[in-house]
């Protein structure tokens, strides 16, 4: 039996918007992590108070709403038109849109958690595989300073890897391709918590950090790391959070993740194949990684492309 088949993951036409198994496992899960958050967050620094975050909830309602509305749109319509289908596919969407939004907030206060549990940095041994491999960090960040077109370019990629978080999985449900969205946000999430499992017992600060780069947008979008490892971090502000997973790199693992769920989609596959070629290029000095935080990444990618394989057909 093939992993997350058809029926499974609400293909079945007989319940077009119905929320189905992998659904419901995916909010156990959530529901699992957000217990460790509350846990972890008592256990940390005699509770750290978390502000900033109404946002999430105001939008995961109107997410739900939305679903509930579509839902309930799809099951009393009799029409078999291509705009029945459509509702079938934003009803189906948007339930794992909620999900994911979810989960994507409960990650990143895990995160924070891993950081907060302050195991012995691997930064240096990470410096010194890079020098060992003939890659001088200093010197490539130098570099791309120094040219400001290709240091815009890297910055634009760099950047977008926030952005096709959302919209990749968009892409994939509202065109029809149900079970490719579900195989994705589960690659997703998969990959986001074994990352979080690797960096926990083998932190890194950064190369931002290590080497103590100040220039604007560099150790400030890691600057809550080392409070969170003294313990000096009170309050957790969910408007700025920063990705604090340096090994494996997260940035690396997503470029590939996207293209491969997209290389399907016409007109977009190539395209987003360049994009994300050049976020992985763009992660060394835009990202603060070493390149052992690259190798890893593609390594968890492609873990996760063959535990979640795409053994159907996509719709």
């Amino acid at each position: 039996m093939s992993f997350l088949s058809g029926q499974d993951i609400g293909l079945d036409a007989s319940a077009p918007g119905r929320a189905t198994t992998p659904l419901r496992w995916a909010w156990l899960v959530i529901l699992a992590i957000i217990g460790s958050d509350v846990v972890g967050l008592r256990w940390m620094h005699e509770s750290a108070a978390i502000v900033g975050g109404l946002r999430f909830p105001v939008a995961i309602l109107a997410l739900s709403g939305v679903a509930a509305v579509l839902a309930w749109r799809v099951r009393t319509n009799r029409d078999t038109s291509e705009w029945s289908s459509r509702f079938a596919d934003m009803s189906f969407t948007v339930q794992w849109m909620v999900a994911f939004v979810a989960f994507c907030v409960a990650a990143v206060l895990l995160s924070y958690l891993s950081v907060a549990a302050g195991f012995p940095l691997i930064d240096g041994q990470l410096v010194r595989i890079d020098e060992a491999i003939g890659f001088d960090w200093i010197g490539w960040y130098r570099w791309v300073s120094h040219h400001r077109a290709i240091s815009v370019v890297l910055s634009v990629a760099y950047a977008t890897g926030l952005v096709q978080t959302m919209v990749v999985p968009l892409i994939l449900g509202l065109t029809g391709r149900r079970s490719e969205m579900v195989r994705h946000i589960t690659r997703m999430m998969a990959a986001t918590l074994l990352a979080i499992a690797i960096s926990t017992p083998f932190p890194a600060a950064s190369a931002f950090l290590h080497f103590h780069i100040a220039d604007p947008g560099t150790a400030s979008t890691v600057s809550s790391f080392f409070p969170l490892r003294e313990g000096t971090l009170r309050v957790i502000d969910l408007s700025d959070m920063q990705g604090l997973v340096s090994m494996p790199s997260m940035h690396v693992t997503m470029a590939i993740l996207f293209t491969w769920a997209l290389r399907r989609v016409p007109r977009l596959a190539v395209p987003v194949a360049v994009l994300n070629a050049v976020m992985i290029v763009s992660t060394p000095s835009q990202g603060g990684h070493y390149l052992l935080d690259l190798v890893m990444g593609a390594a968890l990618a492609w873990a996760m492309i063959r535990i979640v394989p795409d053994n159907e057909r996509v719709v």
